[in-house]
């Protein structure tokens, strides 16, 4: 389980494609650290297990299913990802509850910037509107964000400086993907 508050950003170092199996290879220095095989780490909100580690690289093995439904096929060398390790016993819980369970892709519609802070837009297929609350909880990427307004075909959320600095949104363009994960509490009455 995490909380959506990225740790750190991290760049994707290699990308091997076999049968039904991906193994990726992120640099990382603060995650890195504290990571050990068989941890849970979200990376753009995808809760995978690393698989090995070496020269500040953390790898991790990702199925067809996850490929499938998430943006990992889209990575590339280079990719920006964001990187938070499994909540332990103690940690401060911040953000909202997050599973590492992607729902679906989604494209950034646009990205506003505002005097001091910045508007992303992102579409959504209609059979998740139920999902999508204003001022409730949405997982971007693996980001804990608040959604502002939802409108027919896409919600708006409002990111701070900061955390537009610090996560992988920095490196986002209209029409880029990003993983979506919708607030657990709101699926599961549904």
């Amino acid at each position: 389980m995490f909380t959506g508050l990225i740790k750190e950003t991290g760049r994707v170092k290699s990308v091997r494609k076999g049968s039904g199996l991906m193994r990726l290879g992120v640099l990382s220095s603060c995650v890195y650290k504290e990571a050990e095989k068989g941890e849970s780490i979200c990376v753009n909100g995808v809760c995978l297990t690393v698989t090995d580690k070496k020269s500040g690289v953390l790898y991790f093995d990702v199925v067809k299913t996850t490929l499938d439904n998430t943006t990992m096929k889209r990575l590339s060398l280079s990719s920006w990802v964001n990187l938070e390790p499994a909540l332990k016993v103690g940690d401060k819980l911040g953000g909202h509850f997050v599973l590492g369970h992607v729902d679906c892709e989604s494209r950034i519609k646009s990205i506003i910037r505002e005097r001091n802070y910045f508007v992303l837009r992102i579409g959504y297929e209609k059979k998740f509107s139920s999902y999508i609350v204003e001022k409730g909880s949405i997982a971007v990427d693996g980001i804990s964000l608040t959604v502002q307004k939802k409108e027919s075909s896409f919600f708006s959320v409002s990111i701070i400086p900061y955390t537009f600095e610090h996560t992988n949104l920095k490196h986002k363009r209209t029409g880029d993907w990003v993983n979506l994960e919708f607030d657990y509490l709101l699926k599961k009455d549904r």
